[in-house]
């Protein structure tokens, strides 16, 4: 696991966010340019899914068993995968900005890129409650 990474959101309710996070072990893009929002530094973003107006939110949580920091996949856990870009691979190929349209989730609320289920060794990621929703 990485050392601990500050966090901080542009969000309004920000203050009920923060105690609905706390606790929860929820997905975070680690490889993004830290930015400073409302004069904070922060060193990632948490993904959450959302309806198309941004009006329900829901975070997207790892199942129990999961271990803080592991890196998650899309497919299979055992699949193979490409190592992740850094951060400045993030920024110049505009990562991010190419992945963010194809993020949603199931109709069983199970976080996917283009089908393929978000998984961590303990199982799939998933929100609440938000069926068929984008993902940022």
């Amino acid at each position: 696991m990485d050392a601990k990474r500050q966090l901080a959101s542009n969000q309004p309710n920000n203050r009920r966010r923060a105690q609905e996070i706390e606790g929860q072990n929820v997905i975070v893009l680690a490889n993004l340019k830290s930015r400073n929002l409302a004069g904070v530094p922060s060193h990632g973003m948490i993904l959450c899914a959302s309806d198309e107006a941004h009006e329900n939110v829901e975070l997207l949580v790892c199942p129990e068993g999961a271990a803080p920091g592991e890196r998650v996949k899309f497919g299979s856990w055992d699949g193979e995968q490409s190592e992740p870009h850094t951060e400045n691979q993030m920024k110049k190929k505009k990562t991010w900005e190419k992945v963010a349209p194809d993020l949603k989730t199931t109709a069983d609320c199970v976080a996917a890129y283009k089908e393929l289920e978000m998984v961590t060794s303990a199982g799939p990621v998933k929100c609440k409650s938000l069926a068929n929703a984008l993902i940022g």
